[in-house]
């Protein structure tokens, strides 16, 4: 071989090892991508049973929860929480001797859960590459009442406090400890919640939360 030819021969050997290792590498992205896509509804599956503790299942390319005869619970926010009610009551006797006012005021303090009711409808899917959860509206879950306080009670002379006072007490309490933790913005807290554990989880950069349809009584037509 001369001179001339052997440069031309490694500039040749050359082109075709560039050719081969563009070959290579296309042939291993299309493999990667195609791992990526059948694995991505499994994967959707697998992070929608971890965040809900649910059972799932795949249905036309989303994961969903599956159906069942109880609706379980996602808690995603827990806090304490206090409120403060009173409760007044005038008497007679007769309907016109006065019996006296009797008065109680007391404090609560509760345990507050706020997060999701997972209802039929709850799924992961893809779309554009963005992952959509659907979820139902944050609520609060529960409302425990761990220390009751009375902080003054006061019995009309024959009107007194009775234990059925107490308890419908408790009752108000905790329905107004209910209302103003909805108020709080709690809620608003679950959902940015949510969020952020299903970009950890999916390692996304952003996730959409859309509303789960409300599953309409049967026999009603829209």
């Amino acid at each position: 071989m001369s001179e001339h030819e052997r440069p031309e021969l490694w500039k040749t050997l050359r082109w075709l090892g560039v050719l081969a290792t563009l070959v290579a590498l296309g042939w291993l992205g299309v493999g990667l991508v195609n791992r990526s896509i059948g694995g991505t509804v499994t994967g959707l599956e697998k992070v929608l049973g971890a965040i809900t503790g649910s059972t799932t299942r795949i249905v036309e390319g989303r994961a969903e929860i599956n159906s069942t005869s109880e609706i379980s619970e996602l808690a995603l926010i827990e806090l304490e929480m206090t409120a403060t009610r009173s409760f007044e009551n005038e008497a007679y006797i007769f309907k016109y001797l006065p019996a006296g006012t009797k008065r109680l005021i007391a404090k609560g303090r509760f345990r507050i859960t706020a997060g999701y009711k997972l209802e039929p409808g709850v799924s992961l899917k893809m779309e554009n590459g963005v992952p959509i959860a659907r979820f139902p509206e944050p609520q609060i879950l529960s409302v425990e009442l761990k220390d009751f306080q009375q902080l003054d009670e006061r019995d009309g002379w024959a009107n007194q406090i009775t234990g059925a006072d107490r308890d419908q007490l408790i009752k108000d309490l905790t329905l107004q400890m209910r209302q103003e933790a909805a108020r709080s913005g709690v809620l608003e807290i679950a959902e940015s919640t949510l969020r952020t554990r299903l970009k950890d989880l999916l390692g996304a950069g952003e996730v959409k939360v859309e509303r789960a349809e409300k599953k309409k009584p049967e026999g009603i037509n829209p």
